[in-house]
């Protein structure tokens, strides 16, 4: 299997990284992607249907690290033509809020099974045996991914939603770097006077301190969305949230207990300063 896989993964990266130099129009860009994967897969499937696994572990590791390669891939490159085939085209208004709605679909996509979503978040394998093992009598997840999820033979119950979770989280990332592009040549330029502050914390520390200030009503007596709120913190501390604010919260609430890592270490190290100050 090793020797297989290698050579076979090695070689689509290679390919799909050419196809990206190629264009940079997106919608050419997938299409050719997809027409690639889908060779690929025919041939992965076709290898697989023969292949018997030595041992559960190496089972376990192709469809939980290396099937996920290329599935993640075609999954993100149909929904990025999905996208941008329907993005209105003479406006950036309504560009915007059509990414904007797709962007809220990944988000929403961590909420239909929490519990595999923490399971992954977390890097936890105590699970494996019975989420990336084939298992014939066991019901598949339905997926308009056809080519992906046509045979229980080269699945299993749960590789093609880790493989959506994966296309997932480079999508978000598309979208909020396409908005933040519309957004950007739709803005004016001003002379306002520039913040000599940067935020030099991680983005996921800003959001758990916005959402602190939000749930505590801090401002405007609670009559203001989070939005707003990010976007001035934005302004304030020259650090660009958009939409990634709700994909860190949503790594926030993950968290086992407690949530407020940053926030409980900003108060043990103001207490600590306020005491050293006495001694």
């Amino acid at each position: 299997m090793q020797i297989y896989c290698s050579t076979f993964f090695c070689e689509f990266e290679l390919e799909i990284e050419k196809i990206k130099n190629k264009t940079i129009d997106p919608i050419c860009q997938a299409k050719e992607v997809i027409q690639y994967i889908e060779l690929k897969l025919k041939e992965l499937f076709k290898w697989l249907k023969k292949y018997i696994f030595n041992s559960v572990e190496d089972e376990i590791h192709f469809f939980k690290e290396l099937k996920i390669k290329i599935t993640s891939k075609y999954i993100l490159y149909k929904k990025i033509l999905e996208i941008e085939l329907k993005s209105p085209s003479n406006s950036k208004k309504l560009k915007i809020r059509h990414l904007k709605k797709a962007l809220d679909i990944c988000y929403q996509f961590s909420k239909k099974d929490k519990e595999f979503y923490k399971y992954f978040r977390s890097g936890s394998s105590y699970n494996d045996h019975l989420y990336f093992i084939r298992n014939l009598g066991k019901q598949i997840i339905n997926s308009d991914v056809i080519l992906i999820n046509f045979d229980k033979k080269l699945c299993t119950s749960h590789d093609l939603k880790l493989a959506t979770i994966i296309a997932n989280d480079i999508l978000e990332i598309y979208l909020e770097e396409k908005i933040e592009q519309i957004s950007n040549s739709c803005n004016t330029k001003h002379s306002a006077v520039k913040s000599k502050l940067i935020w030099t914390g991680t983005k996921i520390e800003m959001v758990e301190l916005i959402y602190s200030l939000y749930y505590q009503k801090i401002f405007n007596g609670g009559k203001v969305e989070i939005k707003e709120i990010a976007e001035e913190f934005s302004r304030a501390f020259n650090i660009q949230l958009d939409n990634s604010i709700y994909r860190c919260f949503s790594d926030i609430k993950n968290r086992p207990d407690p949530k407020g890592k940053f926030l409980n270490g900003l108060s043990l190290n103001l207490d600590e300063n306020i005491n050293n100050e006495f001694d």
